[in-house]
């Protein structure tokens, strides 16, 4: 939208109604009357949010995104996926060799060497069945912590025994 003509403070009133999110809780949060002009304000703003702007990646800084140590398979996929995002000229099929390459040693990546797949899309199916199992694990094992902390109170006679 341009405004011919208009003085400088209805150009910012325009321009501040047009924030939302970020810009809306950054412009709310300054100092009273630290704004002398339109000029000042568009060069405030570009200075608090240039530096945030997504910078555009090869697919090769993909290699890069390695599944942690304890990380679940859904929050390795899930950050994976975030980093393709930002890559230049995005191939599903380029990002499968990264993606297994950084994959933490287990049941999943023994599944994709033995039947590989081509793409992301594949990958993704694929992984729902290990998350769920994953997930499911993680259940049992906290089930089974509370049931021990339990016995262990009983045993010190913090928690009376159940009646059977």
């Amino acid at each position: 939208m341009a405004v011919v003509g208009a003085t400088s403070s209805l150009k910012c009133k325009l321009l501040t109604g047009t924030f939302t999110d970020a810009a809306l809780r950054w412009y709310m949060n300054l100092p009273r009357l630290s704004i002398v002009g339109y000029q000042d304000m568009t060069r405030k703003r570009i200075q608090q949010f240039s530096a945030s702007k997504h910078r555009k990646l090869s697919s090769t800084s993909l290699f890069n995104v390695r599944q942690g140590q304890i990380e679940s398979l859904r929050d390795y996929l899930a950050r994976f996926n975030n980093a393709t995002i930002k890559v230049i000229n995005p191939n599903q099929e380029v990002f499968v060799g990264p993606f297994q390459n950084d994959l933490r040693d287990g049941q999943f990546i023994e599944s994709l060497a033995h039947k590989p797949v081509d793409s992301m899309d594949e990958i993704i199916a694929r992984a729902e069945c290990y998350i769920k199992g994953e997930e499911s694990n993680m259940e049992k094992k906290s089930q089974r912590r509370e049931g021990q902390q339990h016995q262990q109170l009983r045993k010190k006679k913090l928690l009376p025994a159940s009646k059977q």
